[in-house]
C-alpha cells in the first residue's frame, strides 16, 4: 500500500484537526459540517476520503449531489484535489463514464451520483467489500432527511464501519430542514459549524476577506 507523502494536518484548519482524528478512529458515524463560503468544509472531506480508503481496504465511497450534471464541476474535481494533496494521485485512476475514481492497489471505488436518478443507487454492483463512506454535498438542496435516509438504507449495509458526511452552506431561513437537522442531538453524530474567519488568511487571499467584510457591513444576514 502507498504511504502518505505529506503531513495532512498542514492542509486542515485548526478547527478540523481533532475532527480528522475522530474520523480516522471512527468515533462517529455521521459528520455534519456546515458553514459559509471559504470555510473549507468540502476540502476537508475530500482529504478525509482517501485517508479512509488507505486504512480500510474493503470500503468503497459514494458521493452525492441533488442534480447529476453538477458532479463533474464540483465534487469530482474536489475529490481529485484531495487525492493530489495527499500525494496519492498516481495511485488512482480517474474515469468520467461512468464517473468514478479507482484506487489502483485495491480496486476500491469512489463513485458519484445525482439523486435526480436515485434508481441507480439500488443497482450498484461492487467487486468486493461494501459502501462504507457516503458524502452528501450541498445537503440543503436535497428534499429532506427522508430522502437521504432512503439512500442510506441502500448503502449502509454489509459492513462494520460507516462514515456519512454532510456539507452545506446554511440557508438564510432558520426553518430550513438542513438548519434544523444539525440541532438534533445524536450520540453517533458530530455537527460542526465553521466560517472563513477560521481559515488562515493566506489560504483564501486578502480579496476574499475584503469582500466578506464588506458584505458583513452592508448585509449582515447574507
Amino acid at each position: 500500500m502507498p504511504t502518505l507523502q505529506f503531513s495532512y494536518k498542514e492542509h486542515i484548519i485548526p478547527k478540523y484537526q481533532s475532527v480528522m482524528d475522530d474520523i480516522l478512529e471512527h468515533k462517529y458515524t455521521h459528520y455534519k459540517l456546515y458553514g459559509g463560503r471559504g470555510s473549507t468544509k468540502s476540502s476537508f472531506i475530500s482529504l478525509a476520503i482517501p485517508l479512509i480508503l488507505l486504512s480500510n481496504p474493503d470500503v468503497h465511497v459514494c458521493v452525492f449531489r441533488k442534480v447529476g450534471n453538477t458532479l463533474k464541476s464540483s465534487v469530482y474535481g474536489q475529490v481529485q484535489w484531495g487525492i493530489e494533496e495527499c500525494g496519492l494521485y498516481e495511485y488512482f485512476r480517474f474515469k468520467v463514464n461512468p464517473m468514478e475514481i479507482i484506487f489502483k492497489p485495491t480496486g476500491q471505488k469512489i463513485m458519484f451520483f445525482g439523486l435526480d436518478d436515485a434508481g441507480k443507487i439500488k443497482s450498484i454492483k461492487l467487486p468486493f467489500g461494501y459502501i462504507g463512506v457516503t458524502w452528501f454535498e450541498e445537503e440543503d438542496q436535497f428534499a429532506g432527511e427522508a430522502e437521504i435516509r432512503k439512500v442510506l438504507q441502500s448503502t449502509m449495509r454489509g459492513g462494520d464501519k460507516f462514515w456519512d458526511f454532510r456539507s452545506f452552506n446554511p440557508p438564510i431561513s432558520a426553518s430550513n430542514w438542513a438548519n434544523k437537522d444539525v440541532l438534533v442531538d445524536r450520540d453517533d453524530t458530530l455537527c460542526l459549524k465553521s466560517c472563513y474567519l477560521d481559515v488562515p488568511k493566506e489560504w483564501l487571499g486578502s480579496a476574499f476577506f475584503d469582500e466578506a467584510e464588506w458584505l458583513k457591513e452592508v448585509n449582515p444576514r447574507a
